[in-house]
C-alpha cells in the first residue's frame, strides 16, 4: 500500500459480520429486533464543508441526531443501544469536528457527541444497518443552546449525562520528541558482518538527535533508553504518553539476509496490513522480542476487539505521521540512497499509538558491509540524526506553532 493510500485509508472498523439489511427512516416506526443494538465500526470522512459521521450497527436502530450550543456540538442518541467493545474518547483533527465522547446511559440510550469548532447544521439517515449523520457549517453564530431537531423529537430527559470528559490537551510548553533508540540489554537486534550490534549504533543515532533537538528553542528530546537497557515495546509508548510526547520516533538499523541490500527507510503504522511483504517479515521480526522478552504477550492482540472509535483518532495520527515521515524520508535521501522512495507502512507495535503522530527509521542496513562501517563512524552517525532533525522541525515548523501538534 503506498502513502497516498495510507493517508486516504477507509477508517471503517468492520468487527464482525452484520446481520439483516431493513430500510429506516430518519425515527424509524418500524419494530426492531428484540435483541439490542449493537455499535460495531465507526467512519468519519469527507471535507470541512461536508463531514460525514457513520456508525455501523448490527441491525437498525431507532435514533435521534440533533445540534447544541454553547458549546457547539452535535448528539447522537442510539434507542436500546450498546457498544461492540471499549470505546475511546479523544481528540481529533477532522473539522468540524475536533472532539469525540459518549455515555452509555441508564435508560439503555447509547449517547455520541461530536463537540464541534462551530456551529453546524446536521442531517442524518438509516441506510440498512449504517447510520449516517452529515454535518455542514452554517457560517452563523452560536444558537444559545437551542436544539436544532432534523431527526424527529429531542430527549427530554432530566437525568444528568455520564458522558466521559475528553482528555483536555496540555498547555503548550515545549515540543517534546520522544526518541526510542531500538532494542537494548538482552535484545541487540541485528548484527552486521563486522560484529557491530544495532542496539549500540541506534543508541549513538538518538543521542546525537536528541542533543541537536535539545539545542533548537522550544523543543526538547527524551531518550526511552539512554544506556544498554532492555525495555518492553509497550513500556516505550507508556514513556511517550506519559511526557505528553507531540512525536515519537524510533530509530532502528535495518538487516537483510542479501549483504548488497542498501539504503534507508521510513515507516508509520498500518492498520490494514504491511504495505510490502518485507514491511510484514519487518514488523515481525522487530515485534518478536516482546512476544519472548516483554513484560506482557501479544500474541493474542489481533484477537481482541479494537475500540470503535480508537480507529477515528488513529486515523488523524497516521496523516500527521505520514506527513512527518515523508519530511523525513526527503532528507535521509540527501544523505543515503533510500531503499525506496515512498514512505512505508507495516504494524509495529511501538507506533500504535492512537493519540501521537509516530515514525520507525531504518537509518541503513547495518548486513551490507559499507553501510556497516558507516554506522561505526561519528561523522556518519550526525549526518543521519541532523537529517532526521531537519524533517522533525519542518513537522514541528508546520503544526506545533498553530497549536495543533498532536490533537
Amino acid at each position: 500500500m503506498n502513502s497516498n493510500n495510507v493517508a486516504r485509508r477507509n477508517f471503517l472498523l468492520k468487527l464482525g459480520s452484520l446481520a439483516g439489511v431493513m430500510a429506516a427512516g430518519l425515527v424509524s416506526p418500524r419494530a426492531f429486533s428484540a435483541d439490542q443494538g449493537r455499535v460495531t465500526g465507526a467512519n468519519l470522512e469527507g471535507s470541512a464543508s461536508n463531514l460525514t459521521f457513520s456508525l455501523s450497527l448490527n441491525q437498525p436502530v431507532e435514533y435521534k441526531a440533533f445540534t447544541l450550543a454553547q458549546p457547539d456540538r452535535v448528539v447522537i442518541d442510539l434507542m436500546d443501544t450498546r457498544l461492540a467493545g471499549k470505546l475511546k474518547n479523544g481528540a481529533h483533527d477532522r473539522p468540524p469536528v475536533k472532539a469525540i465522547r459518549y455515555a452509555e446511559r441508564e435508560d439503555g440510550r447509547l449517547r455520541v457527541v461530536l463537540d464541534a469548532v462551530e456551529e453546524v447544521s446536521v442531517k442524518a439517515s438509516m441506510k440498512g444497518n449504517t447510520l449516517n449523520v452529515s454535518l455542514k457549517p452554517t457560517g452563523r453564530g452560536s444558537t444559545g443552546g437551542k436544539p436544532d431537531k432534523p431527526s424527529g423529537k429531542s430527549s427530554t430527559s432530566k437525568k444528568k449525562s455520564k458522558e466521559k470528559p475528553v482528555t483536555s490537551e496540555p498547555a503548550r510548553g515545549k515540543f517534546i520528541v520522544v526518541i526510542d533508540p531500538g532494542h537494548g540489554g538482552k535484545d541487540p537486534g541485528a548484527t552486521g558482518p563486522g560484529g557491530t550490534r544495532e542496539k549500540d549504533v541506534v543508541l549513538q543515532i538518538a543521542r546525537r538527535l536528541k542533543t541537536q533537538i535539545d539545542k533548537e528553542r522550544g523543543m526538547k528530546a527524551i531518550l526511552t533508553r539512554d544506556s544498554d537497557k532492555f525495555i518492553p515495546l509497550m513500556q516505550r509508548i507508556d514513556i511517550a504518553h506519559k511526557n505528553k510526547a507531540d512525536l515519537f520516533i524510533s530509530v532502528h538499523a535495518d538487516a537483510n539476509r542479501n549483504s548488497s541490500v542498501s539504503g534507508s527507510s521510513v515507516y508509520i503504522l498500518s492498520e490494514t496490513g504491511a504495505s510490502s511483504e518485507a514491511a510484514r517479515l519487518m514488523a515481525e521480526s522487530e515485534n518478536a522480542y516482546e512476544l519472548k522478552f516483554g513484560d506482557r504477550r501479544l500474541s493474542n492482540t489481533r484477537s481482541q476487539l479494537a475500540s470503535v472509535l480508537l480507529d477515528l483518532s488513529q486515523n488523524a495520527m497516521i496523516d500527521r505521521s505520514l506527513n512527518l515521515a515523508k519530511g523525513v524520508l526527503g532528507e535521509l535521501s540527501k544523505v543515503n540512497n533510500p531503499l525506496r522512495r515512498r514512505v512505508e507502512s507495516a504494524r509495529f507495535v511501538v507506533l500504535r499509538s492512537p493519540d501521537i503522530p509516530s515514525m520507525l527509521v531504518e537509518t541503513a542496513f547495518i548486513s551490507n558491509p559499507t553501510e556497516e562501517k558507516r554506522l561505526r563512524t561519528a561523522e556518519y552517525q550526525q549526518k543521519l540524526a541532523n537529517a532526521v532533525f531537519k524533517g522533525v522541525k519542518r513537522y514541528q515548523v508546520a503544526y506545533a506553532n498553530s497549536g495543533n501538534a498532536n490533537t
